[in-house]
């Protein structure tokens, strides 16, 4: 009897979709007693709802003592499932043309997480088949609806963790669950297993990638990538109760198909990568400034002329600088804060413009998108700020988060 509950616990295991436990009321004619001796002999781990919340999947090792296991087996009334162990598995022929599921075969816990080099990203980053929905600290990979038919595979990530490799320097890896690689075809798992870090200890997940998916709590920090772009939409909002054209053209939203492509987290540090972005940044910034907003008078605001002292036109930095400066009183350097950064922008992007340059893999890209990102949200913040100052602003609605200037990050 022992032998055949054994059995119908490995069985259920390997047979199910997500390698679940046996729940105790799927199991014909119930002997308590040969269950205890399974436990007791280390075969089979029994995980109750007072345990996890889910029983139905091993998300995590417990730890359970077998007396604590013990009570749950013979507790008929609650939702325990029965999960084989390691030992029990030792000999399950495993398939290790899919490692990952092969590690499932072998007792890993669903949501132990691999960690690999963000290069695996580009393979769908610069693929037009597939989506990636990024939220900086996680995201998903799918492919798009009208590829799917065709794509014969399948290459679903569910959720990816941004990581972070221990050094002096900030250095990115994706942390992956365990099951969701399980669930890969055969090609597709040997794919990603070329791209496995082989320093594992090494990596640590995002602390917002717990929270969420693991916790089940909210995060309550704000990418800045999605901070950025809220401000825009707020200045706008000024501009029109101010009476004047929207600074901005365009603003975006933040879901991942609202923002504009190539705003995100640069993946793979190279030079091409980080010119690609500053391009992404000088349209979604420079170019994207109006200076029909400084062509029209206001309440307590003053045009300014298009053409310069030669009669040519000035350009949308040099007009909103001398806009500011003529509108504002400020308590701040609106060069230093303002001009500068989004000046920066144009700067570095005439580099790759005017000179031929070698792409090659620099870890410092990382920090140069930071810091960038860091500075050009603080101008296009202190111009929010600024316009907060004026009476028809005032009752323009700003989101508590932007207002406190806390918990905005760069993943």
């Amino acid at each position: 009897m022992k032998e055949k509950l054994l059995n119908e616990v490995i069985n259920f295991y390997l047979g199910s979709s997500s390698f679940n436990g046996l729940p105790i009321y799927d199991i014909d004619d119930y002997d308590i007693e040969a269950m205890v001796e399974l436990i007791n002999e280390g075969m089979v781990e029994a995980i109750s709802e007072k345990d996890v919340l889910n029983p139905h999947i091993k998300g995590f090792e417990l730890g359970l003592s077998k007396k604590h296991q013990i009570e749950n087996a013979k507790d008929v009334d609650s939702h325990t499932c029965f999960y084989p162990t390691d030992k029990a598995l030792e000999k399950v022929k495993v398939d290790y043309q899919r490692p990952y599921t092969a590690l499932m075969q072998n007792g890993k816990a669903q949501f132990d997480i691999i960690f690999f080099d963000v290069e695996i990203l580009e393979r769908y980053n610069n693929n037009p088949r597939f989506l990636i929905m990024d939220n900086g600290y996680r995201g998903c990979i799918s492919v798009k609806d009208e590829f799917y038919e065709e794509s014969g595979e399948n290459e679903y990530i569910k959720d990816y963790g941004m990581a972070y490799i221990d050094g002096e320097k900030l250095n990115r890896a994706i942390g992956v669950f365990v099951i969701d690689l399980a669930k890969l075809s055969p090609r597709i798992q040997m794919l990603w297993k070329g791209f496995e870090l082989e320093d594992q200890d090494s990596c640590k997940i995002n602390d917002g990638f717990v929270k969420n998916l693991l916790e089940g709590r909210w995060v309550t920090q704000h990418w800045i990538f999605h901070a950025l772009l809220d401000e825009m939409k707020v200045i706008n909002e000024q501009c029109k109760k101010m009476e004047l054209p929207e600074l901005f053209a365009h603003v975006y939203g933040t879901g991942y198909n609202e923002m504009p492509e190539g705003y995100r987290s640069i993946l793979l540090p190279t030079l091409k990568n980080y010119y690609d972005f500053v391009l992404v940044m000088e349209k979604l910034v420079v170019h994207n400034i109006s200076i029909k907003t400084f062509q029209k008078d206001s309440l307590l605001i003053a045009k300014i002329e298009r053409k310069d002292g030669d009669g040519k036109d000035k350009g949308s930095i040099v007009m909103l600088q001398e806009w500011l400066k003529r509108n504002v009183s400020s308590n701040f350097d609106i060069d230093e804060v303002i001009i500068n950064p989004i000046k920066y922008i144009r700067k570095i992007r005439q580099v790759p413009a005017h000179e031929l340059t070698n792409n090659k893999y620099d870890i410092d890209v990382y920090e140069k998108q930071k810091e960038l990102m860091v500075n050009t949200y603080g101008a296009i913040r202190a111009i929010r700020i600024l316009f907060m100052g004026h009476p028809l602003a005032k009752d323009v609605k700003i989101p508590e988060y932007l207002l406190q200037g806390k918990d905005i990050v760069f993943y």
